[in-house]
């Protein structure tokens, strides 16, 4: 009776916090007004209704970019999808009732308040190709937005400082007539 008492007890140890772990292709959310969101294989639903539907699940279930952020009275749903060959992507979604309206994509980073004025802010640039000589560099554009008073900016000047610090200069008109990267001289390092 002990003995098969024991195996019972080291049963439930090993296979109950198993079962108890999220499925691979699943998250569940609930904001501050009660919204209960489930990002389920490719669909996001929102208080059991089918708000979006992905054309193919390209998300990246385990990130812990996935997430809701809430500033005044918006939701907004992010999730980090696959950008094969290049860096992923954050999708942001505003949830409005048993609504989600994708708002726009950006470059997967943190959500966080990177130049210390209150607010977060999220974005990045893409990888650059190697640099095709010593003296020159392919300028790097990047592109940052801020959550303030429940919308959704761009960041101009998160992106300019950040341009500058990664380039040496800042170019408002970053891409050629191609759409692919600028070279630029490369920066001189400052001693």
């Amino acid at each position: 009776m002990i003995h098969h008492l024991f195996k019972l007890c080291l049963l439930c140890c090993f296979c109950l916090p198993v079962m108890a772990q999220k499925k691979a292709n699943e998250l569940h959310f609930t904001s501050s007004q009660r919204q209960l969101i489930t990002v389920y294989k490719g669909n996001i639903f929102v208080n059991g209704n089918k708000a979006f539907v992905f054309h193919e699940d390209i998300i990246n279930y385990p990130s812990k970019r996935n997430r809701l952020v809430e500033d005044g009275a918006s939701v907004f749903l992010f999730l980090e999808v696959n950008g094969s060959p290049k860096k992923n992507k954050l999708y942001v979604f505003r949830i409005d009732h048993s609504l989600a309206d994708s708002v726009l994509t950006a470059i997967s980073s943190d959500v966080k308040d990177y130049d210390h004025d209150g607010n977060l802010e999220f974005g990045g640039s893409e990888q650059a190709p190697p640099n095709p000589s010593a003296d020159t560099i392919y300028y790097v554009p990047s592109r940052f937005y801020e959550i303030r008073k429940g919308r959704i900016n761009f960041d101009a000047a998160l992106t300019e400082t950040t341009d500058k610090k990664v380039n040496g200069i800042y170019m408002p008109d970053a891409w050629d007539e191609k759409g692919t990267f600028q070279l630029i001289p490369k920066p001189k390092k400052k001693h």
